[in-house]
């Protein structure tokens, strides 16, 4: 064998033992690494999870709010109540919608909050 074929032979296994050497003096850094990219995926799909159930939870309140006003409108259209009782539902029916607008903003504010990330 002549010198030019074992130095060649012998700079791709130093290459490749100075890579592993890196790697090893370096694996508690990547293995600090991984764990925090672990950790960082199981925040992530626990804050879904969190948003998912807020969002069902909103749904439900949605479909309850619907429900509620409808039946409370039709009461306040009813020819069995008196004029006290039906003002009554109509001040129930504007207490609700201001309640409704209140969280909707709020519900915006958590929206806006989130679109930044």
């Amino acid at each position: 064998m002549d010198k030019k074929s074992v130095s060649s032979e012998l700079h791709p296994i130093s290459a490749k033992l100075e890579i592993v050497q890196g790697v090893v003096q370096n694996l508690p850094e990547i293995v600090e690494a991984i764990k925090e990219i672990y950790t960082l995926n199981k925040k992530e799909q626990l804050f879904g999870k969190v948003l998912q159930s807020r969002l069902d939870e909103l749904n439900i309140n949605k479909e309850n709010f619907k429900v509620l006003v409808e039946s409370l409108t039709e009461l306040s259209k009813s020819e069995n109540s008196d004029a006290e009782t039906k003002a009554m539902y109509r001040d129930m029916i504007k207490t609700f919608f201001e309640t409704f607008t209140t969280n909707l903003r709020s519900s915006q504010d958590v929206s806006n909050y989130l679109k930044e990330f």
